[in-house]
């Protein structure tokens, strides 16, 4: 290559084909209705906490950001540059984006979000696209069915093909999945596919790069999978609050069959930013991130 070659050359020279790489989709359920009922900025100020939080995981783990397309987020291992254990850095990035992502508060209902994540290996062609904002891209059919994996997962589950749990298992036998069984993949017909439920070799505090409190188990595992934090009743909270100088409470006499009230608020002197939203013995304060459930804490 000489300093004389021009772009087109240039972008034909750095094509190359990858005999095998593992790719990552993640999108966030729901999307759609969130933007349907919120601002463009609580959009934007949603997709920058999720997306700053998943380039860390992704610089810590040394794999490649490759875009984002509104709510949906893809990454690689081992491109552009080859390594072995390519299946381990992107599953090990799976876990944390998972945690990661309950700390990011939906702007409708003020509850940790929800995420598909979809994990799948095989062989790519990557190369520069365009001469104008050029892009680095990848091709081939694994792509598409990483993309599958990701839109034909299970909300707040890490769904992973035969080949990604295979090459999961080469680099670290500590991985442990569970079998969905199979699946029908649009274009592809039945696969069958796993959901990764840990890395046994290390803590989900370790994947994160995130100190661990007295408070929460040693491996974060539990908090991981830990469900009640995404759980509302079915009411809308708006009709049983009342507000009087800044803070807001539901009515004494609205409980639920249990006795414990339905919804509990605590707002700033600005009326329309939540400090602190309490569903189902559950709250999040999204000024410290810390979440909690009746069964563990986040933070």
């Amino acid at each position: 290559m000489t300093p004389t070659m021009s772009l087109p050359r240039l972008i034909s020279f750095i094509t190359k084909e990858f005999a095998d790489c593992t790719l990552l989709f993640t999108d966030i359920v729901t999307f759609t209705n969130i933007c349907a009922l919120c601002t463009p900025y609580d959009v934007v100020t949603l997709l920058n906490d999720l997306y700053l939080r998943f380039d860390r995981l992704v610089g810590l783990h040394d794999a490649y950001k490759v875009e984002t397309i509104g709510d949906a987020y893809m990454i690689v291992g081992g491109v552009p540059e080859h390594c072995e254990n390519h299946a381990e850095r992107v599953l090990n990035i799976s876990i944390g984006m998972l945690m990661e992502s309950k700390l990011v508060l939906s702007p409708i209902t003020h509850k940790p979000i929800k995420i598909r994540l979809g994990v799948h290996c095989g062989p790519v062609v990557a190369g520069v696209v365009g001469i104008k904002m050029p892009r680095y891209c990848l091709f081939g059919d694994t792509v598409n069915v990483a993309n599958k994996m990701e839109s034909n997962g299970i909300q707040c589950k890490i769904h992973v093909s035969e080949t990604a749990k295979q090459n999961g298992l080469k680099a670290n036998p500590s991985y442990v999945f569970i079998d969905r069984g199979n699946t029908e993949i649009r274009g592809k017909g039945m696969m069958y596919t796993y959901f990764l439920e840990r890395n046994d070799r290390k803590s989900v505090w370790e994947l994160c790069a995130r100190p661990r409190s007295g408070e929460q188990t040693i491996d974060g595992y539990m908090e991981l999978h830990d469900q009640a934090i995404y759980q509302e009743e079915g009411m809308n909270a708006e009709n049983n609050l009342t507000v009087e100088n800044g803070t807001a409470a539901t009515n004494n006499n609205n409980t639920h069959h249990s006795g414990r009230k339905l919804v509990t608020f605590f707002l700033f002197d600005e009326p329309d930013f939540f400090l602190k939203l309490r569903m189902n013995g559950s709250s999040v304060d999204p000024g410290s991130h810390h979440v909690r459930s009746p069964t563990c804490t986040i933070c």
